[in-house]
């Protein structure tokens, strides 16, 4: 899909979710929405309220909130916690996906595992109509797994170096 008709379709979206919750249709929101269809990465609401203002505009940092809040009711964004800080990410086109979300680096990865998909998609709620689902797996991806690795690695090897000292200090004091 071509990023104007993308940008459209969003727009179409948030209007029909404005309209349905009686909700103002105003430029400030229509401005976020704009940001937000450009944005093709991750992102805080501390970019997006930079990227508005960067553009000429004036906005409070409250509407920029409010907006990304509507934005994810409207199931246009969505929501992730990396270290305590909220990101936020357009809803990918495809409806069903597993995304590897690193909790160090925030770096995000879907990957298609047919198995896991067609086991989430034969399960049954009751008389719950399922729309879409997302499985969201945390954990450290292969940088920052390596990095770590490397890190544990240097530091064992600085405690025995620091170990060996010690131990000379020692048969030296003891010699004299």
């Amino acid at each position: 899909m071509s990023d104007d008709k993308s940008k459209e379709s969003l727009r179409i979206k948030f209007n029909q979710y404005l309209e349905e919750n009686k909700l103002r249709k105003t430029p400030e929101r229509y401005f976020i929405l704009d940001v937000v269809s450009e944005t093709s990465k991750k992102f805080d609401a501390e970019y997006i309220l930079n990227e508005v203002l960067s553009r000429g505009t004036r906005i409070s940092r409250a509407t920029v909130y409010n907006t990304l809040s509507a934005l994810i009711d409207a199931q246009i964004l969505r929501e992730h916690e990396i270290e305590g800080k909220k990101y936020f990410e357009k809803v990918p086109l495809s409806q069903v996906y597993i995304r590897l979300i690193c909790t160090k680096c925030g770096k995000i990865k879907d990957v298609k595992d047919s198995e896991t998909i067609s086991a989430v998609n034969s399960k049954k709620y009751g008389k719950f109509l399922t729309s879409y689902s997302t499985i969201a797996v945390y954990g450290l991806c292969s940088s920052c797994v390596n990095a770590k690795r490397k890190a544990t690695l240097k530091a064992k090897l600085i405690a025995k170096e620091n170990n060996l000292e010690n131990k000379k200090k020692i048969l030296n004091n003891k010699k004299k």
